[in-house]
């Protein structure tokens, strides 16, 4: 990790989105957008209501994706990584599909994922000099725990009574994208993780997993749901990975 000048620094010169980023970014939020607003939850079809639905939740998914893809690339500047979204085409073939058959009822977030390009100046001193699973695995992290935090802050916003729906339903969208992130799937984020460290992959995901379900249940914690993300850890390993090793 460097210090705060330094990341400054790294981020004035090397926070960019490519030409290809950017296209398959535009491609995988509108594909996730369509996911999420094929239902419209209107009895019958209204071309207007539904294109206007379809842009609120683009705007709303275009946040999740800023916050997601920026905080995979601050962290990883802070060791010396510079990350892409690249687009799967196989998985956003699957969403759209998807799509049709649940008819918009269970929406299946699959387009892509985070990759990694060593930045061989910036990595000089590392004791891995080049590219790790570790460093990768919590690059890949970083995503989905970013969707975390601004889904608590939205929720935040809507508990104390600041246009509820909305900021209910930007938290809802930004909980369901970082779950479908961190699957431990090819072309995915959770894949990095997983390969980096299987006991951080579980508390990780325990923490998304735990906080949606107090989210169901009406609380709205992120200290609960670390607290108990840590017990599942503790069993994990005890019932689990202790037998592993």
């Amino acid at each position: 990790m460097v210090d705060y000048a330094e990341l400054k620094y790294r981020i004035r010169d090397f926070f960019v989105f490519s030409p290809r980023e950017l296209r398959d970014l535009f491609i995988a939020m509108a594909v996730v957008t369509f996911a999420f607003a094929y239902d419209d939850g209107t009895e019958s079809f209204q071309l207007a209501h539904w294109i206007f639905n379809y842009i609120k939740i683009f705007i709303i998914v275009f946040i999740a994706f800023f916050f997601h893809e920026s905080a995979h690339k601050i962290m990883g500047l802070s060791v010396g990584i510079r990350t892409e979204y690249k687009l799967w085409t196989l998985g956003t073939y699957i969403t759209l599909l998807c799509t049709f058959l649940f008819q918009g009822q269970f929406p299946v977030l699959i387009t892509g994922g985070v990759t990694f390009y060593h930045m061989a100046v910036q990595r000089l001193g590392h004791f891995r000099y080049g590219l790790n699973l570790l460093s990768c695995g919590l690059i890949g992290a970083m995503g989905p725990l970013a969707n975390l935090v601004m889904a608590t802050f939205w929720e935040t916003l809507a508990i104390n009574g600041i246009f509820p729906a909305l900021f209910h339903q930007m938290t809802f969208i930004n909980l369901y994208y970082a779950v479908f992130s961190m699957l431990p799937l090819p072309n995915l984020d959770g894949i990095s993780l997983l390969f980096a460290s299987r006991m951080n992959y579980v508390f990780f995901f325990s923490i998304l997993l735990c906080y949606i379900v107090l989210f169901i249940l009406g609380v709205y914690s992120l200290i609960w749901a670390l607290l108990l993300a840590g017990v599942i850890w503790g069993l994990y390993w005890y019932y689990i990975e202790k037998e592993i090793r």
